[in-house]
Order: structure tokens, then C-alpha cells, then sequence
């Protein structure tokens, strides 16, 4: 589970990311051909790929990209096998997005990642998401959002691609496109009110133990992903006349699943 901490109306809150409209399509089965914590695309395993061993982390979307070019189409993902059997689950996934940099599919990767290192049955391990370390900080600078701001108000709407790429801001509007083909669901019961983790943070600080330094820096990228989700607010203001729309309170109506009593084995998968 992707967590993305943020600071609400003076409560720190966690946001669970997900990818949009990637759906779990079968549980507990198992297939001859289809390991656990596979990606398949096109028929094409990333087991049985040269991305395989690659330490970069952006090896799945790598792997995603490179088998979709001549058929793109929704692939599948599964997860890690249940702790007391060989079964496992399967999602489908749409095809990603075009790539904006190489940072933004750092959180497509870890999204992949987060589905296939999945213990169907067992509790969701929580991965912390920090706008910062995906380089946003930079692409959301003040001085891109200013130059943005001017093009706006200054020129007609249909001159704005233009201008902005001769501005060297359309990377603004691709990183909006691009963080639309997630969803962010407030995670129920896991807000604290901001001035009593103030309160703990203070009476923890002269011990420095390592409880303290996590709980500091978690705190830390709350309120840096709460300013650059503001600042990614405003660009969507600016360019849609609205603004973002990215975190909902409330989870979505579950999809129906296609369930196995026993483990499922086929030849294909």
C-alpha cells in the first residue's frame, strides 16, 4: 500500500495511491504458466525478461513500455502467493500514461511493485510516497508557476500550448495528465490532529532516539507534499478552471471478483 502523507485543516492524514481502474480480476488461483509477483504483457513475462534483474526501479514500466509498442492493451499483474497456500491474485492494469520524466514513473513503478509484492489475506504494508524524493519540488518551482500565471492571463487559451512549450512549462500541465491516472483514498482512522504530533515531536526530541528521526521526517513529508499538492492545485486552476480533485474521503463501490473455493490450474494465464 502506497501511503502519501498530508496536512488537512490541522490534522496529518494518510492517503492510500492507487493506480485508476487497475482491477483485481481473479483470487486465489494459481496457473502453470503465470508465476506469483509476475507482470504479463502481450504474453511477455518480465521473469523471463532481460529487465529482470535490473536495480533500476523503474524497471517494470521499462518492461511495460517495451512489450506494449506494437499492441498496447491492459495487461496483468499478480501477487505474492497467500501465506497458506500457492494461490494468488491477479489485477488487469491499463496501459501507463505517456512518460513526463523519469520521476513520475518512479510512482508508476512503485504502484506495480506495491500490486506484486501483495500477501493476498495478509495486513497491506504501508510505503511512504514522497513528492519530494519523485523531484517535484523542482517542477512545481514558483518561478515555473509564475511564468505559467502570466501566459494565462495574458494570452487566449488557444495559444497556450505554444507558449507554454516555448516557456519551457508544458512539463506543468503533463505532470497534472500524468498524477490523473491515479486515485487517493483517505485512509479511515489514521489522522492525527497536527498540533498533538507537534506535542509528541517536542517531548521526543531530547532522547534522538529513531522513533523520534522517522516520526520527525514523516512529519517532514506531510507538510512538504501538502505544499507541492497545493501548488499542483493551483496549476490545475490555472489550466482547467478548477482545482484538484486527486484525494477522496470515501472508498469507491468494490468491483466484483471472480473467486476460486479451491486453487484454479490452467494452462494459460
Amino acid at each position: 500500500m502506497l501511503v502519501f502523507p498530508i496536512v488537512n485543516k490541522g490534522r496529518v492524514m494518510n492517503v492510500e495511491i492507487r493506480l485508476k481502474k487497475a482491477s483485481k480480476i481473479r483470487k486465489s488461483v494459481c496457473y502453470e504458466d503465470a508465476k506469483p509477483s509476475e507482470i504479463i504483457v502481450n504474453r511477455e513475462k518480465f521473469s523471463e525478461s532481460s529487465f529482470k534483474n535490473s536495480r533500476d526501479i523503474n524497471a517494470p514500466i521499462d518492461f511495460i513500455r517495451s512489450k506494449s509498442l506494437l499492441y498496447p492493451r491492459r495487461f496483468l499483474v499478480t501477487t505474492k502467493e497467500e501465506n497458506s497456500s500457492n494461490a494468488y491474485d491477479v489485477y488487469e492494469v491499463p496501459q501507463p500514461p505517456k512518460s513526463v520524466n523519469r520521476n513520475l514513473d518512479k510512482l508508476y513503478s512503485k504502484a506495480i511493485t506495491d500490486m506484486r509484492k501483495e500477501v493476498p489475506g495478509s495486513p497491506k504494508r504501508g510505503r511512504y510516497v514522497s513528492f519530494e524524493e519523485l523531484g517535484m519540488e523542482e517542477q512545481l518551482s514558483d518561478e515555473k508557476i509564475a511564468r505559467l500565471q502570466r501566459i494565462v492571463k495574458d494570452y487566449p487559451e488557444r495559444e497556450w500550448p505554444r507558449l507554454f512549450s516555448e516557456a519551457g512549462i508544458m512539463e506543468l500541465t503533463d505532470v497534472i495528465q500524468f498524477l490523473n491516472n491515479f486515485e487517493c483514498t483517505v485512509i479511515s482512522d489514521t489522522s492525527i490532529a497536527e498540533e498533538s504530533l507537534q506535542d509528541t515531536l517536542k517531548a521526543m526530541s531530547a532522547i534522538n532516539t529513531r522513533d523520534y528521526r522517522n516520526l520527525k521526517k514523516y512529519y517532514r513529508n506531510a507538510k512538504l507534499n501538502t505544499g507541492l499538492y497545493t501548488k499542483m492545485s493551483y496549476v490545475n486552476k490555472l489550466v482547467n478552471g478548477k482545482p484538484l480533485t486527486l484525494i477522496q474521503t470515501k472508498e469507491k463501490p468494490k468491483q466484483l471478483i471472480k473467486q476460486r473455493d479451491t486453487v484454479e490450474q490452467r494452462k494459460d494465464a
